[in-house]
């Protein structure tokens, strides 16, 4: 790994194809539950009726080598992201949720493209990110910005549903 750590800094621009950049934070508590308020009214979780106050206690709560961002487009929350280390040699995106005024704008292929770039920076071999089998959306853009499709993973989140694991090779 890089002399750096990784995801590290307190205050991250990543430039996006067109407009103001997308920066991304550290996640507080106080921002926390705002954010999973929204994404638990996004698919896949409102399907799956996850709680928002599970969402805000993951989104909100310290984690040495999980670090979670809110990401903020002209200063209003756009979306967040949640990561774990040093995971299968590479970075796992836990979560990456973009609010739906923010949705078709480049931002989640923005985010992803800045943790490819913190990754290979770390000297990592892979990046790894998941997908319910219901979110067609995520998962064409997880194939289009070159992650392939590793496991599906039955009843990890929800009973009845799958998750699909996807790789991509750095």
């Amino acid at each position: 790994m890089s002399a750096a750590s990784p995801f590290a800094a307190g205050r991250y621009e990543i430039e996006l194809a067109r407009g103001t950049p997308l920066i991304a934070t550290p996640m507080t508590e106080s921002e926390a539950g705002p954010l999973a308020d929204a994404v638990a009214a996004l698919e896949p979780w409102r399907t799956y009726a996850y709680p928002a106050h599970k969402l805000a206690a993951y989104l909100g709560r310290p984690e040495p080598g999980a670090p979670r961002f809110v990401l903020r487009r002209e200063g209003e929350i756009a979306g967040g992201i949640g990561l774990r280390l040093n995971w299968m040699r590479g970075p796992y995106i836990q979560l990456l949720a973009v609010l739906p005024r923010f949705q078709c704008q480049g931002l989640g292929s923005a985010a992803i493209a800045w943790v490819e770039a913190q990754a290979r920076a770390g000297d990592e071999r892979n990046l790894w990110i998941a997908a319910s089998e219901i979110n067609a959306h995520a998962r064409r853009l997880y194939e289009r910005l070159g992650f392939r499709e590793i496991a599906k993973l039955d009843d990890l989140v929800c009973d009845g549903r799958a998750e699909i694991l996807y790789r991509k090779r750095l």
